[in-house]
């Protein structure tokens, strides 16, 4: 009974952790965060997660225990934190059926997020999306509170109100929240999510409210849409206490003053109004906010009311003069005071610290930026959204805790995102060096760290607890690098031309390696092939266990940054003219792959990720650069990281150092402005920005897991970060919207492909996640397994008109081939994996819509076979379970059948709907068709006779997808909104009833049923799946 003795053992730390709270010091934190743990942890056992999934919270568990036993109240906090984050965890308001969820998701929405609100104690979030909710988060752990969904069923006409659910704020008792959607503002209880008061506020339904703020004393709401017209309202009595003219432009954002009198409207024109509901003139101030057109998106007050903070389409966050602060005329209002200038898209948002000190911006280019309001100096730069392609959309809404402690900002993808504003991250110092640091190096179980530097002296530390643990002294000069090899040694070089092995046990060198004529400026290692890189323009291979040189490289420019792709049959070599070349040294010389320039200063750091996919360079240029690597091993530019800004001299704060996660999720890089920045491979958004270096970062290492980072610095400090799990720990799901799925031919696993980049594996029986396939930076659009261990994925390019078809082979998952079709849609496959099936689409000059095809492919991507069928808006594709037909429908609801063998159309065409098609599915024995237009029709028809045997609503609102079950004896639908599943018999006739309906608290963009045709696998757009159970 392994798991018996597991859940035993694990509630035995959760006791002994509670005992342990309940007799520490006075710091009542630690106690309380233990007791929510327990609670958690217990629902978690009790849901019937498996103990792999619950032993990482556990395990933090345990070491705040140990923290606490020790004394050290605030690191015991942290963890617990931190593992209360780790806990997985069931959604709120989920239906009966629901069996298993792949994945979890926290603190984020399934589209757009229009408004951010923090409670006024920062332990809870309020944001409001476009997918038509309001969502509270528990900022203790990521999770979901209460979703409200008053404004779902907003009257405005289809198209008017983009937004759905446009703003949002807590009243400042946290009891009640206010929030916008359509023609109306609701207010509602923030513990049950009951209405308390609903106001019919606008006249005209199709200019809907788009902002909405409370008073700092909770008397008033103020609200604005595209009517151009302020509104307050008494929140008791729900009367209209103040009414303002139009300002012939919608208003973007509403805000008070800090004494309640004054109101900021920001609107579309670029114009920001202050009104006074008091005065007898109510708006004493109005100004053009933004230069060269365009709207002004944020509003907010200085902390003495006399001055007004606002941003907009010109890139710039602006302080402005205002009246005084009781709104009576002030002669020096309209001056512009100040101007915050760095964004290099339209700033969408904004928000101020309580105290007026500290502005937080939100950007189309992807950034949140920190600044002091009385300098205008940006202090934190942020990039943790993703820029959309097409719209160019980042960040959507920021918020800014009242303390200043944390800021929120969320994004067009639904994510939302939580910022540490503190001047410095907890870290943990490990014992001070001499001089500045230069490199440092962690063993591959992350046991004994290693720093050295300008002391000639190489320092060794425990890294849990920053205690020393030896000193290797021997240098003659500097010491500039270090790498652990796979034994334990570890590698140092620097000034004194030679490398040198150490037995860290004995502290004793057990072999020096000569051979560099000046200093060594880098050491790369895959653990047995070592690698030195010099100032005399040469790049070394060694021997390391025989002591011996293998080969030598020589360059035009000093060699400063070297990596060992793993396997050790190539290296990378930067030189400081900005060049980098990859080598091949299977032979006995070094072979040239590729070459060329990577920066446009030298070339300072150089690692290869863990899997060997790719490779991130560093430069003084202050770029970081991802490659990514060929089947040869050739580079070719990723993405791009942009460093800190430099006002003074222009570009960017050089880096110099630059590090993967063991897992290669994360790569973190580092420099000048001494920040560690740590950045996801998958989404290219920023995760972290480490603080804690009052100079140059100088080298970086990551700990086993990737929880743990070593930095050392100019400021002779070596620090040691430990990321929280929503940085750190292996991601539990996808961290974008699911767009595919597919279930194996035995059952057992699911595979999901999402807009973060990664298809992921999946235990259908256990909801454990087993692999992540990572690496074509396009989007995974369509799955199919071929056979138990291969899968077929059909991909968009992110900038749209093109596609990929890739091929993946075992576990863990290899991709071992891609064609490049068109844009793929559909995927269908044989159980034996021996075949498969394509839709695919091509732009065509000239022509308004795209050329279908519908291609056969032998399992290694051979195509056997291909119908083109052009001219046609084809809205869905199915395949015969045989391959042998493909059946297509159109915009103009009109049916095609082809067959695949002839490459001929399959009798005439079928006018089956007078709506265009939705989606469409083909029972195994092809006797029958099943298909769904825009309208929510579904018609059964027998596809011999051509004639409509039976018929269903599925959904007033439009089908978004339909599936039919491998037996054929039914068919599953998902609404055009998402929410709402429904299973369908397919045995009757006539008017069909559907037999199972789930109502679930995410939208669903796709599905598939398991082989025995059981249960349903949704593909959700918070990025979760679900595992249903059929009737």
């Amino acid at each position: 009974m392994p798991h018996a003795r597991t859940r035993a053992l694990a509630l035995a730390v959760i006791a002994g952790a509670l005992v342990t709270a309940a007799r520490a010091q006075p710091d009542p934190e630690p106690a309380a965060l233990a007791e929510r743990f327990a609670a958690e942890r217990a629902a978690a056992d009790k849901a019937g997660f498996p103990a792999g999934r619950l032993a990482p919270a556990d395990d933090l568990a345990a070491k705040a225990a140990a923290a606490l036993k020790a004394g050290n109240g605030r690191g015991a906090a942290r963890y617990y934190r931190d593992a209360r984050w780790q806990l997985p965890f069931l959604p709120a308001g989920l239906p009966p059926h629901v069996t298993r969820v792949l994945g979890e998701s926290r603190v984020r929405h399934a589209d757009h997020v229009n408004s951010l609100a923090y409670r006024r104690d920062g332990a809870v979030l309020a944001s409001a999306s476009k997918d038509g909710t309001v969502r509270l988060w528990d900022l203790g752990n990521g999770r979901e509170l209460l979703t409200y969904r008053g404004h779902a069923d907003a009257d405005a006409p289809r198209g008017a109100d983009v937004f759905k659910v446009a703003g949002v704020d807590f009243a400042p008792d946290g009891k009640t929240v206010a929030s916008v959607g359509g023609k109306e503002l609701h207010l509602w209880d923030a513990a049950t999510g009951k209405v308390v008061k609903t106001l019919a506020v606008v006249e005209k339904d199709d200019r809907p409210l788009r902002a909405v703020a409370y008073a700092p004393d909770g008397k008033a709401v103020a609200v604005g849409g595209d009517d151009g017209v302020v509104r307050v309202y008494d929140p008791a009595s729900g009367k209209e206490t103040f009414k303002s003219g139009p300002r012939n432009a919608r208003i973007e954002r509403v805000a008070f003053s800090p004494n309640g009198k004054l109101i900021g409207a920001a609107d579309s024109t670029g114009n920001v109004g202050v009104y006074a509901p008091g005065l007898p003139n109510p708006m004493p101030m109005s100004v053009p906010a933004v230069e060269r057109g365009g709207p002004c998106l944020g509003v907010a007050f200085a902390a003495d009311g006399r001055a007004v903070f606002t941003c907009g389409a010109d890139n710039k966050a602006r302080l402005t003069s205002g009246p005084k602060a009781d709104g009576t005329p002030d002669p020096d209002i309209l001056k512009d005071l100040k101007q915050y200038v760095g964004h290099t898209d339209a700033v969408t948002d904004l928000a101020l610290t309580a105290d007026g000190k500290t502005l937080v911006t939100g950007s189309g280019d992807g950034t949140v930026r920190v600044w002091e309001t009385d300098t205008a100096k940006q202090v934190r730069l942020f990039q943790g959204h993703v820029v959309e392609q097409v719209s160019k959309s980042g960040v959507t809404a920021v918020a800014v805790r009242l303390d200043g402690k944390q800021a929120a900002s969320a994004g067009h993808d639904g994510s939302i995102r939580l910022w540490d504003l503190n001047a410095a991250d907890e870290n943990r110092p490990l014992a001070g060096a001499a001089g500045p640091v230069w490199a440092v190096a962690l063993t591959a179980d992350g046991k004994l760290a290693a720093a050295a530097g300008a002391d000639k002296t190489v320092r060794l530390y425990d890294p849990e607890t920053g205690a020393a643990a030896g000193e290797l002294t021997g240098h003659a000069a500097a010491v500039t690098a270090l790498a652990f090899l796979a034994d334990g040694k570890l590698a140092s070089a620097g000034g004194d031309r030679v490398v040198k092995l150490w037995d860290t046990a004995t502290r004793a060198v057990v072999k020096e390696l000569p051979g560099h004529e000046l200093p060594v400026l880098a050491l790369a290692t895959d653990g047995k092939l070592l690698v030195s890189a010099a100032a005399d323009r040469t790049a070394r291979g060694w021997d390391a266990a025989a002591g011996k040189g293998l080969w030598t490289w020589t360059g035009k420019a000093a060699a400063c940054a070297a990596a060992v792709r793993p396997g050790g049959k190539q290296v990378a070599v930067g030189t400081a003219d900005g060049n980098l070349a990859v080598l091949d040294v299977t032979g006995g010389e070094p072979k040239e792959v590729w070459s060329g320039s990577a920066h446009t200063a030298g070339v300072a750091a150089a690692a290869y990720a863990p899997a060997g996919a790719a490779l991130a360079t560093v430069g003084g240029d202050g770029v970081m650069q991802l490659w990514e690597l060929d089947e040869a091993g050739r580079p070719s530019p990723g993405h791009r990281f942009e460093g800190t800004p430099r006002a003074d001299k222009g570009g960017f704060a050089p880096l110099s150092a630059v590090a993967f996660t063991p897992d290669g999720r994360f790569v973190a890089s580092a420099g000048a402005d001494a920040v560690v920045r740590v950045f996801d491979t998958r989404t290219k958004a920023e995760v972290r920005g480490l603080r804690g270096h009052a100079e140059w970062t100088t080298a970086l290492a990551f700990g086993p897991g990737g929880r743990l980072l070593v930095s050392g610095g100019a400021d002779k400090k070596v620090l040691a970060f430990e990321l929280t799990p929503q940085e750190g720990a292996t991601p539990v799901g996808h961290m974008l919207k699911i767009n595919a799925v597919a279930v194996s031919p035995d059952g057992k696993t699911a595979a999901t492909g999402s807009d973060d980049r990664t298809v992921k594996l999946w235990d259908v029986a256990t909801g454990r996640e087993l692999d992540t396939l990572a690496g074509p930076t396009d989007r995974p659009q369509a799955l199919a397994f071929l056979g138990a261990d291969r899968l077929a994925v059909g991909s968009l390019a992110l900038s749209g008109g093109s596609g990929q078809l890739h091929f993946w082979k075992g576990r863990p998952a290899k991709l071992v081939s891609s064609v490049t079709p068109g844009e793929v849609y559909a995927l269908a496959a044989l159980p034996d994996g021996s075949k498969l099936a394509a839709w695919t689409a091509r732009a065509v000059q000239g022509e308004v819509v795209k050329a279908s095809a519908y291609e056969v492919y032998d399992a290694g991507g051979k195509s056997l076979t291909v119908v083109r069928d052009a001219g046609r808006d084809v809205r869905a594709v199915a395949f015969a379970a045989d391959l042998s037909l493909a059946v297509a429908g159109d915009a103009t609801g009109t049916i095609r059948l082809w067959d695949l063998a002839t490459q001929k159309q399959a009798g005439g065409d079928w006018p089956l709907f007078a709506e265009p098609l939705a989606d469409l599915g083909l029972t195994a024995d092809k006797a029958k068709l099943v298909a769904a237009d825009a309208a929510g029709h579904v018609k059964v028809a027998d596809v011999a006779k051509r004639a409509v045997v039976a018929t269903a609503a599925a959904d007033a609102k439009g089908v978004r997808a339909l599936v039919v079950s491998p037996a054929g004896d039914s068919f599953v639908t998902i609404g055009r909104d998402g929410g709402e599943v429904k299973a369908w018999p397919l045995a009757a006739a006539g008017e069909l009833k559907p037999s199972r309906v789930w109502a679930l608290p995410v939208g669903v963009l796709a599905a598939a049923y398991t082989p025995d045709g059981r249960s349903l696998v949704t593909a959700n757009a918070d990025g979760t799946a679900y595992v249903l159970a059929l009737p």
